[in-house]
């Protein structure tokens, strides 16, 4: 969270100041929140995947040590505190690191935590690693709801035009359906979207195809 204002200063000069505000309980909720992804992701990739569930804390605590360091305390403080996250790696980057290991080796990356303005960021960033923001879910996570939707938004440019990339939305369900404890049906899910993009015969425009939503919607229908 984060408040904003500007004022006139003595000498006359325009100054635009923010304070960022961040909080034990609201790290200690989404530290949580990463670690239960890390071991649903584990879950759906099976006990025989050679990926091991990581959690990577992403701060600037070197430089905000007392908001990003709180951040970084708490997080790490959930997941010590906590033996059910034993099976998870928790490693730490500080946000410009960050942002170079993750262009240069995103495989190497499975759930990473950040405070708002750095998530927002690279998120972004990584839409662009695989080809589109439309291949792109999310949710928004409360203590007892979630709701899932595309990254990108309403795309209204393009409404009517049949053109967009249904993907995000498609792998919004299986977001879902993870937070339900649906591991299983998730896993279908992006099982079924993994096996459309790599065969590459019903690619929307924004990844170079030429098919329209509905059909790439039907490409992935007779997968599942």
């Amino acid at each position: 969270m984060k408040e904003e204002k500007t004022y006139t200063a003595k000498d006359g000069t325009k100054v635009a100041e923010a304070i960022k505000r961040i909080s034990a309980r609201a790290s200690q909720r989404i530290g949580k929140i990463a670690f239960e992804i890390a071991l649903k992701r584990a879950s759906i990739r099976g006990p025989n995947s050679a990926v091991s569930p990581l959690v990577t804390i992403t701060h600037k605590s070197n430089v905000l040590s007392q908001t990003d360091g709180l951040f970084r305390e708490t997080v790490r403080a959930v997941f010590k505190e906590n033996p059910s996250y034993s099976s998870v790696r928790c490693e730490e980057q500080i946000v410009d690191s960050m942002v170079y290991k993750l262009f240069r080796e995103p495989s190497y990356f499975d759930v990473v935590v950040a405070p708002n303005l750095y998530g927002d960021i690279l998120s972004d960033g990584a839409a662009a690693l695989v080809g589109s923001l439309g291949l792109v879910p999310s949710a928004n996570v409360g203590d007892g709801f979630a709701i899932g939707e595309p990254c990108h938004g309403s795309a209204p440019d393009i409404m009517g035009k049949g053109i967009a990339n249904p993907i995000a939305t498609i792998r919004s369900v299986g977001l879902m359906l993870e937070f339900m404890g649906e591991t299983e049906a998730a896993g279908k899910i992006y099982k079924a979207v993994d096996g459309s993009l790599e065969e590459g015969e019903c690619l929307s425009p924004d990844l170079g195809g030429n098919s329209k939503t509905q059909e790439v919607v039907e490409d992935i229908l007779k997968r599942l």
